[in-house]
């Protein structure tokens, strides 16, 4: 009789503690449709009120919030690519929400609060122990965030000022520290550049109605997919062909070490080259070339005969590119000049033109900027090698910077280089300037490990030509110092290399000094 007693306790026992785990999670789902009636409630008052903006800042405040407590910080990451890639862009296009921006800014802080919590809150041991590779840089990047530190302190801008500067230069950096701090798994990084495939598969119809319904021969620049900009004045075409050529890259590179098929590769690289056409960015004679000779090297170099293919790919592209954008963008401007000189100077060489400055419109070219810093008449020794502070040189949404208001109307921040100089100085651009080219070397050094993945090493052929690229960039525009789109390209190309370089255990035969010494895999030497 006990035994059937004690027997019969045994069976009821999981019943109880069935029935109390299904009452406790009942109580979960109550409370979640209460808090989201609550919220339903909240943004229907505001909705209405009639005002768009304000609805779509409570909105995705709300939305933003409710992300930080239910998502952990791998869901916060994928909506950090998805806002930023994806909405932030739309919403600025389609709606003229001048304040979407803030859209992908605010889920960069969201991010950053969460791996600076998982940071101090987190158990170090029984995780992963990193290696010393990209301690380069981590030093170049602490070194520009001191710079852009030391400058406020040496110039005291104005509040407003400030918050401009940190919203133009640093949420994305959040990236960067989450895959310098944590190791997130090849699996999960493969995910975000896998999921990015999609993003760039998008681009297409998004350009082709753009080019349909909305550009015209006078706006061709307001194609720009869902990487944001205006309809009449244009915006981020020539980050949306950079992240097309990134993508194409990709997908050629995963081919190249048989993670892709062919056809699949092909179709993304027909994809991004329609995109790139109808972008209509020059730069793309020199981008797309360099980046499918990095990633096809060894193909290419293999004999004469794969060298001569690619000549003639390479040929029918820039033929075929040159062609489409004279016949729907340049017109009769493809025809001005007789001589070389004068059609390199229609096609692009005003670039190199120091006294091209539109008094008018406040236009000031690239070349010229360069030329207002260098001729700046009220710099002094710490000024130039630290600059005037966080957002000097912007006329933004918070108003315009000392330098700006000194120049008005002229645009004197008309590339990356020039920001640069004019907010932290010699020392912060050379410190940002390292910081990528110290990417592009250590992902170079990468490749010759002896254990790298197929994944890894696709990752690391797309990141070192696409670093490259973007390093030429700052003489271009000045997009990854303002929008968030080129900012997070930036960032999570030189994230993906650190986390490899870092966490990938990489090791590779180090050549003997002596004769007699054996040679021994070692840790990877950081840059």
């Amino acid at each position: 009789m006990k035994l059937a007693t004690y027997l019969g306790r045994l069976r009821r026992k999981p019943k109880a503690q069935a029935q109390q785990r299904l009452i406790a999670h009942k109580g979960v789902p109550v409370a979640l449709i209460a808090v989201f009636l609550i919220i339903a409630v909240l943004i229907g008052m505001v909705g209405g009120l009639g005002s768009l903006p304000l609805l779509m800042i409570i909105g995705g405040g709300t939305i933003a919030t409710l992300l930080f407590f239910l998502v952990d910080a791998y869901g916060l990451l994928l909506s950090l690519f998805l806002m930023t890639f994806v909405i932030q862009g739309s919403l600025l296009y389609f709606f003229r929400l001048r304040s979407a921006t803030w859209v992908a800014v605010g889920m960069a802080m969201l991010f950053f609060l969460s791996i600076l919590m998982r940071r101090t809150l987190s158990n170090k041991q029984g995780m992963p122990r990193p290696s010393s590779s990209g301690q380069g840089v981590a030093l170049a990047t602490v070194m520009f965030l001191l710079c852009f530190v030391v400058s406020i302190v040496l110039n005291r801008p104005a509040a407003l000022q400030i918050v401009s500067g940190i919203k133009s230069h640093l949420p994305m950096f959040s990236v960067l520290l989450a895959f310098y701090w944590f190791s997130w798994g090849e699996q999960k990084v493969e995910r975000i550049w896998n999921m990015l495939l999609i993003v760039a598969v998008l681009q297409l119809p998004v350009v082709l109605y753009q080019h349909l319904f909305i550009a015209t021969a006078r706006t061709y620049d307001a194609i720009v997919g869902t990487f944001g900009g205006s309809q009449l004045g244009g915006g981020n075409s020539s980050i949306m062909v950079l992240f097309a050529i990134t993508m194409m890259t990709y997908a050629i590179a995963r081919w190249n070490v048989g993670l892709m098929t062919a056809k699949r590769m092909v179709l993304i690289a027909f994809v991004s080259i329609a995109v790139i056409l109808l972008g209509e960015v020059k730069a793309t004679f020199l981008w797309v070339p360099f980046a499918l000779f990095w990633v096809l090297r060894k193909r290419i170099m293999r004999n004469i005969f794969a060298m001569v293919g690619y000549i003639v790919i390479i040929g029918a592209f820039m033929a075929a590119t040159y062609s489409v954008y004279a016949m729907l963008y340049w017109g009769k401007a493809a025809e001005k000049g007789t001589t070389i000189s004068e059609k390199f100077e229609a096609r692009g060489g005003y670039f190199f033109d120091p006294d091209n400055i539109d008094y008018r419109t406040g236009e000031v070219g690239r070349g010229a900027s360069l030329a207002i810093w260098a001729q700046d008449p009220q710099a002094s020794v710490a000024r130039r090698l630290l600059g005037y502070g966080p957002a000097a040189s912007k006329n933004g949404a918070f108003g315009p910077g000392t330098i700006a208001k000194r120049y008005a109307p002229l645009n004197v921040d008309a590339t990356t280089v020039s920001v640069l100089l004019w907010e932290v100085g010699i020392i912060g651009a050379a410190a940002f300037g390292f910081m990528i080219v110290g990417g592009a070397w250590l992902s170079h050094r990468a490749t010759k490990a002896t254990n790298l993945t197929a994944q890894q090493s696709a990752i690391l052929e797309t990141c070192t030509p696409m670093l490259i690229i973007l390093t030429s960039t700052l003489l271009y525009n000045r997009s990854v110092v303002e929008e968030p789109t080129a900012q997070l390209l930036l960032m999570f190309t030189l994230a993906s290399v650190v986390q490899i370089a870092r966490f990938g255990s990489l090791e590779w035969k180090r050549r003997p000094l002596l004769k007699t010494s054996r040679s021994r895999s070692v840790n990877m030497v950081s840059v």
